[in-house]
């Protein structure tokens, strides 16, 4: 086997204002050794440059939308099933920008409510409404459409919402956000926290409705005060974008730290970008690594990402790259090109795992199609053999399947 010399590898850590996990895991070009020839174990100089401020979502525009873990080393949860049908990665989700403000990349918000578990009934009308929610959990629309209508003009509130829902996503009824609306405002009104968060979503989108952020905000805000952690989370960045509400980091922080101690996978993420970068809270890169951990536990893939290249690095957490490689490894099954041109240099260099050159290219071919060019394993792969390239070629093209 053809072996290169590995140099040293350097995180560089953009100034703009993308995430840690946006920026290049740079590996000199290699020069080649000739045959046989083990890789050295050289050091790596993975201090990272000045990073800029990483971006935070706005909530979603029109139209768009406890305590941490202590462990200092996350566990990896099971591994999640692949993409389905050949070579083509899963697209990023889209990151947006508040000026002035700091970045917290994170999963834009379903454009609905999902309705949570019931507890069991305890009166003949509520009894009516599992009926019509039972039916809709198992995709039966037209007669959770059916059981629902009558209770909800009765004023049922949990009927009420469960027909906002049916009419925003068109389940057994013809799509129509006006009528959406119209439900969802006569539960919210009721005092149904699914409802006001709904309700407060669709005015943060103008879906049959005009926008209005002041109105979304209030909404938003009830549900919020009546526990549900995904309006903590959307009032939170409300709170840091300063618009519907006054820039309050501080305020900010406690509600994410509410909505992830309720269970909020985007809440411990946002937590990581405020003690990264001292907003609201101190400065804390241990903090930070902890909050980015629960994230990745969570199975946040921004997170894994991010998480990873602290345990390479050894930012605010022990210096791991066997675990660091696992982590890269996880979001690159995942479709997330980032994790397959990190995990493709550690796969080349040996850092946290055994060399191996055929899966190494595997990797970087994926990472490639999706747009993450490098030159590196451009130069890496051309020192392969021919035999090597088209094992590594026949891999990406079967993947997910291995």
């Amino acid at each position: 086997m053809k072996w290169l010399r590995p140099c040293a590898i350097v995180l560089i850590l953009s100034s703009g204002s993308s995430a840690l996990a946006q920026d290049p895991l740079v590996l000199t070009p290699p020069v080649d050794s000739g045959p046989s020839t083990p890789p050295p174990t050289a050091p790596l100089d993975l201090t990272p440059t000045t990073p800029g401020r990483p971006a935070i979502p706005s909530p979603p525009s029109a139209p768009a939308v406890v305590s941490p873990p202590q462990a200092t080393s996350a566990p990896i949860p099971p591994k999640r099933p692949g993409p389905p049908g050949g070579v083509q990665p899963l697209p990023q989700a889209p990151r947006q920008t508040i000026p002035g403000a700091s970045a917290i990349p994170v999963p834009s918000l379903p454009m609905t409510t999902s309705l949570p578990p019931r507890p069991p009934p305890s009166t003949e009308a509520e009894a009516g409404v599992d009926a019509a929610y039972g039916a809709f959990q198992r995709g039966y629309y037209l007669t959770a459409f059916r059981s629902a209508i009558e209770r909800a003009s009765a004023g049922d509130t949990a009927a009420q919402t469960l027909l906002g829902v049916l009419y925003e996503h068109g389940h057994g009824v013809p799509q129509n956000f006006q009528e959406a609306v119209a439900w969802y405002g006569l539960a919210a009104r009721g005092g149904d926290r699914e409802a006001q968060f709904a309700l407060g979503i669709m005015y943060l989108q103008g879906l049959g409705v005009a926008v209005d952020r002041d109105k979304a905000a209030d909404y938003i805000e009830e549900s919020a005060s009546q526990g549900k952690h995904e309006a903590m989370y959307q009032l939170a960045l409300l709170h840091l974008e300063g618009r519907a509400r006054p820039r309050d980091p501080e305020r900010a922080a406690d509600l994410l730290k509410r909505a992830a101690a309720a269970g909020d996978a985007n809440a411990p993420y946002a937590l990581a970008q405020l003690y990264t970068d001292g907003d609201g809270v101190p400065q804390d890169e241990a903090a930070a690594a902890t909050w980015l951990a629960a994230a990745a536990q969570l199975r946040n893939v921004d997170a894994e990402v991010e998480y990873a290249i602290r345990l390479f690095n050894g930012t605010g957490v022990a210096k791991d790259e066997t675990e660091a490689a696992k982590w890269f490894r996880r979001a690159a099954d995942v479709g997330n090109p980032i994790a397959q041109n990190r995990l493709a240099r550690v796969l080349a260099a040996g850092r946290g795992v055994p060399v191996d050159p055929v899966e190494a290219a595997k990797w970087h071919f994926l990472a490639r199609a999706a747009g993450r060019n490098d030159v590196f394993l451009e130069e890496f792969i051309a020192g392969l053999s021919e035999e090597q390239r088209a094992a590594a070629m026949s891999a990406a093209q079967r993947w997910p399947v291995r």
